[in-house]
């Protein structure tokens, strides 16, 4: 019982030991648009503009798409709406040179607005669109470039 538990204290010291790095980088945009509205506006689009200008900053990376688009049980067909602004997201996307490949788009029907959370977003929320880099054999390397500025990093 001793050997065993000495070789979970040493296994738990070891583990708590090793210094652990982590960051988050990634460029997000998410805004409301008014019920039943069937486009994308070009405010909007303009956001993505710099969303994207911003990526492609990030050195020998992809660019990959996390598209999120809601629509509201009260809209006019609300799945086919949701579906329609994800496709619209997705396709100008592409036109901004992300790969098709790389873009996830996530529909949901919602029954009610978001409430405010901590970063002061609220409200329906039916438009998202996430920017993240995709590195061959990982991301690491990114969190200490000085080229970047992390989202969140936490070190040990």
């Amino acid at each position: 019982m001793k050997k065993f538990a000495f070789a979970v204290l040493s296994a738990f010291w070891f583990a708590a030991s090793q210094q652990a790095a982590a960051c988050t980088i990634s460029e997000d945009l998410t805004e409301s648009v008014p019920l039943n509205y069937q486009g994308i506006p070009n405010s909007y689009r303009l956001k993505m503009v710099d969303l994207v200008s911003n990526a492609r900053r990030w050195p020998d990376v992809e660019i990959q798409a996390q598209i999120v688009t809601n629509a509201y049980v009260g809209e006019k067909n609300a799945e086919e709406l949701a579906k329609s602004r994800g496709q619209q997201l997705k396709e100008f996307l592409i036109q901004l040179g992300v790969k098709s490949q790389y873009i996830y788009v996530d529909t949901h029907l919602e029954g009610a607005p978001y409430p405010q959370d901590n970063s002061g977003f609220n409200g329906y929320l039916q438009l998202s669109v996430g920017l993240m880099p995709l590195c061959k054999g990982g991301c690491e390397r990114l969190c200490d470039d000085p080229r970047i500025t992390p989202m969140s990093k936490a070190v040990k």
